[in-house]
């Protein structure tokens, strides 16, 4: 039996210390945040709640979809019949893509919460360092804190994140280098005193600011009511505007929905905002092979498949195969 820790308590974490599990070994995952997902992420307020992260996910690998599908079973994860429009410079236009998107219930990060029952999980816990003593690892806190010792060190939180704490000279540092640039999003959810009347459930918007909308409301598992919207924001005028007020996203959100055929729309009742400074990589980056045997380190995360929710769990499969079949 290995002792693995397990950096970062989103979905290639949490998929990754799971499958160690099952097969005998034994993690503790560290987490910087009070909770668990990374940008699955679901915020409550009074009376409604909004998905300020991830909006959905797809399915492109069999053996993905039968995870998804077990996901389902449990009641983690449900299809969305949402057909997105498009918002571009010609006004609103149907899309031709029919992929099933699925979406957390009745929060986002509900099968993350299923995956991590049962394990050994430190939230609030930011690590700042890693030591080796031997052929095995301790792990260190941003209070001084130390934990160990760990047959491996496994790296599932964003990339400059885990790339912050990569040893030198680590073969996993190479095809890493210049692609250390991350991507910032602002989002923004709003909740209106009475509905709307926008006949689109969300719309990809290929003019101006914002990106993506969509009606939160509109998901499985979440209340009709109050009509609630989120707006994702473009990571060039997020990365111009870092210190955006509420004032300023709000404009900008209700001029992208007039766009989608209501210019009059009820008072906005209540808001959020929520700065990702990294929603996702600048560069696309693959990595096939994420475990360096010499030092026994591990890297995992969406980004190392392409950003994709499906990348993220791919990724965490793929390195729990890898350090199964090693500790064998």
């Amino acid at each position: 039996m290995a002792v693995f820790a397990v950096v970062g308590a989103g979905l290639s974490g949490m998929t990754l210390a799971r499958e160690l599990e099952q097969a005998g070994h034994r993690c503790q995952v560290f987490e910087k945040s009070r909770g668990r997902g990374g940008r699955l992420a679901t915020r409550r307020r009074d009376g409604w709640q909004a998905d300020h992260g991830a909006q959905y996910f797809t399915v492109r690998d069999p053996a993905f979809q039968q995870e998804v599908d077990r996901w389902v079973a449990e009641g983690w994860v449900a299809p969305w019949p949402v057909a997105p429009v498009v918002l571009n410079g010609d006004g609103v236009q149907s899309s031709p893509d029919e992929q099933t998107r699925y979406v957390g219930t009745p929060t986002m990060n509900a099968m993350v919460q299923g995956l991590s029952e049962g394990l050994d999980l430190f939230v609030q816990t930011r690590v700042d360092r890693l030591e080796r003593v031997g052929k095995q690892w301790r792990l260190w806190d941003d209070q001084g804190e130390q934990y160990g010792q760990f047959d491996a060190v496994l790296l599932t939180a964003p990339l400059a994140q885990s790339l912050a704490l990569l040893p030198p000279g680590s073969n996993l540092e190479v095809p890493l280098r210049g692609t250390t640039a991350m991507l910032p999003c602002w989002a923004l959810a709003i909740t209106f005193s009475e509905p709307t009347g926008i006949e689109a459930d969300a719309a990809f918007v290929k003019t101006g600011v914002v990106n993506w909308l969509a009606r939160d409301s509109s998901k499985p598992g979440r209340a009709a009511e109050p009509e609630t919207w989120v707006a994702h924001f473009t990571a060039q005028w997020s990365a111009n505007h870092l210190d955006a007020s509420d004032s300023l996203l709000e404009q900008q959100c209700l001029a992208a929905l007039r766009r989608l055929g209501q210019p009059e729309l009820p008072a906005v009742s209540d808001r959020f905002k929520h700065r990702w400074l990294y929603a996702r990589s600048g560069t696309e980056t693959r990595l096939d092979a994420a475990f360096d045997t010499n030092l026994a380190i591990g890297l995992a995360g969406d980004w190392t498949q392409g950003d994709r929710l499906e990348g993220a769990w791919r990724s965490g499969h793929r390195l729990a195969k890898t350090l199964i079949e090693q500790w064998a």
